[in-house]
């Protein structure tokens, strides 16, 4: 490859706090306002011009999920307190029931809420935050992350942390300070498939209601008129034999998901569109997200021009936003002290050095080919270990989000949402206490971290805390069939 030389200058620094957060997604938020909250001067740097990566930026609709199978709240802490704020905004109706993939609940927001309350909370913790401003390079001496790098219109500037948390989501911190890591499939490096999220409005809720009700055949598991009645929220899922149909008539993209998933969102009459699918990308790529972001919105339009013709209620529908950027599933996963296996989410693990709970399914959006691997969600609840946070070779910086060290088939499960947040607000008390007492990342007293988190509100097994029970998310049904869905479970016959 032909190159240049770039001539040498000297770059302001412009900050020295305590703790940096690179990213403001889900995982960067939770560290964030921990560090801060907990007493550590904490900057927060994030390339949009507002924060909530896949919760706002990719759009991903709802969260997933913050229940187990019996309706008990497993993740809590700034998770649940940003859903909170989002009832009282109504931007969200709370945790509802779900129809599609036997979660345990789902938790739908209107992504301009999103945004105010998570600028509100960041503002209040007392977090420097600094927008359009993009993570460069790293420069580090000895094992430690001396200067990061960053670009805006600014210019290139430095910023000199004590500590850093790469909520990048895809180690771009960690992988540039040269720290080992891996990207997906442990056998081959294959990655999930990129999908576009999107929302559609016009949507006429009665009559949908009463098209899933003619075509619940069409449907996972037929739902019956009272459980479509009784949803809070609708929960879309099926459609396999129609959209075979409609590929072979031109009528439906190729590249596409081979089943429609949308969930009706807090806004009357709008839905988020989870229909887009594009494999053999590599979202640290920039060609490949260039491709991927071009073709996941043909897509979006052709589905929509599908859903207006094929499904009741969506006559008069239109297109009325899509995501700042692509939704990336997968990328790299750092090598840490200790890698999470599927064994540890099945087996509903816990660890001594456990800083966050998760129940989401192992949810595989399939590399090649069409079936997506689902458990279903609640089934294990299990504990994140410190250790996955600990980038190998690197004494003073921590993964937050689903970066973290994880075998291809557990990060199925600990890559969502509600879960990165649980991750990052463990990261960032963890940072905290290492500023605090001039500690390496390796010499926190993870007992005493765990004791902060509980005292934050954090969920964590085998401590006495107070259950959160809602019986109306006890989930009815359990292993529900995916032939309409284009989905299966390989892990039934597993303990």
């Amino acid at each position: 490859m032909k190159t240049v030389v770039e001539a040498s200058r000297e770059i302001p620094v412009i900050a020295e706090p305590d703790v940096l957060i690179v990213g403001g997604g889900p995982a960067g938020i939770g560290a964030a306002v921990a560090a801060a909250r907990s007493g550590a001067r904490t900057m927060l740097i994030e390339r949009y011009g507002f924060v909530g990566g896949n919760l706002t930026i990719a759009m991903v609709n709802p969260m997933f999920t913050f229940h187990d199978v019996h309706g008990k709240q497993v993740i809590r802490g700034v998770a649940g307190e940003v859903v909170d704020r989002l009832v009282k905004l109504t931007a969200s109706p709370g945790h509802v029931t779900d129809l599609t993939f036997d979660n345990a609940s789902m938790t739908p927001f209107d992504p301009e809420g999103m945004k105010l309350i998570l600028l509100d909370m960041l503002d209040e913790a007392g977090v420097e935050l600094l927008l359009h401003c993009a993570f460069s390079d790293v420069l580090k001496e000895n094992g430690r992350i001396t200067t990061v790098l960053v670009e805006s219109k600014s210019g290139r500037q430095a910023i000199c942390p004590k500590y850093v948390i790469d909520c990048s989501a895809d180690a771009d911190v960690i992988a540039r300070a040269g720290a080992p890591f891996v990207k997906g499939r442990e056998t081959d490096g294959a990655m999930q498939p990129v999908t576009l999220f999107y929302r559609i409005g016009g949507i006429d809720i009665p009559g949908l209601k009463a098209w899933m009700k003619a075509n619940r055949h069409l449907l996972k598991d037929s739902p019956t008129d009272a459980e479509i009645d009784e949803q809070s929220a609708l929960a879309f899922l099926g459609m396999k034999e129609v959209i075979k149909d409609a590929m072979e008539k031109g009528e439906y993209p190729q590249d596409a998901a081979p089943r429609i998933l949308m969930y009706e969102l807090p806004r009357e009459g709008q839905f988020a569109v989870n229909c887009t699918r594009l494999q053999g990308i590599d979202g640290t790529d920039v060609r490949d997200l260039t491709r991927a972001e071009t073709e996941t919105r043909r897509q979006a339009w052709k589905v929509a021009e599908f859903l207006k013709n094929r499904v009741g209620g969506f006559e008069d529908s239109y297109v009325l936003d899509t995501g700042v950027q692509v939704g990336v599933r997968e990328t790299r996963h750092i090598i840490g002290d200790y890698t999470m296996t599927e064994e540890d989410v099945l087996n509903s693990c816990k660890f001594e050095d456990g800083i966050a709970c998760g129940t989401f399914a192992i949810d595989i959006h399939p590399p090649e080919g069409e079936q997506q691997v689902f458990t279903g969600s609640g089934k294990a609840v299990y504990e994140i270990p410190y250790r996955s946070l600990l980038p190998q070779g690197l004494d003073n910086a921590w993964a937050a989000g689903r970066c973290i060290s994880a075998s291809h088939h557990a990060f199925g499960s600990v890559r969502v949402m509600a879960t990165a947040m649980g991750i990052g607000q463990g990261a960032g008390t963890a940072a905290a206490l290492a500023a605090a007492e001039g500690a390496i990342n390796r010499q926190v007293n993870v007992k005493q971290v765990r004791a902060m988190l509980l005292a934050q509100g954090q969920y964590l097994l085998g401590e006495e805390i107070d259950e959160t029970l809602d019986e109306t998310l006890k989930l009815h049904r359990h292993g529900g069939s995916g032939s309409s869905a284009s989905h299966h479970n390989p892990f039934l016959l597993k303990s």
